[in-house]
């Protein structure tokens, strides 16, 4: 399968329990949108890894904007992120 790498701002949406994120580049929503379109709900199951943690998340479309994939409260502690720390995840699509 094919590995995409994705560098970007951590991100958290607003309210209390909001999902922290990185949003993924207009490159890979071109490729990425398609298959959102065609699934319900509207997830894509990707294997994601950031510094040496891996897990199984989703791409997932913002509500009119753009697609992203969460950073579960785990993957924050375990590689040090918070909002807005630069971050790198690889991903693959799973099967």
């Amino acid at each position: 399968m094919d590995s995409h790498s994705v560098t970007g701002v951590v991100q958290r949406f607003p309210g209390p329990s909001g999902w922290f994120y990185v949003e993924l580049p207009d490159e890979l929503e071109v490729w990425l949108r398609p298959l959102v379109r065609g699934r319900w709900p509207a997830l894509v199951g990707v294997r994601c890894a950031v510094g040496g943690t891996a897990w199984d998340g989703s791409v997932m479309p913002i509500k009119g904007g753009p697609l992203f994939i969460a950073l579960p409260a785990r993957v924050r502690r375990r590689e040090a992120l918070d909002v807005g720390m630069s971050v790198t995840v690889g991903f693959t699509l799973r099967a």
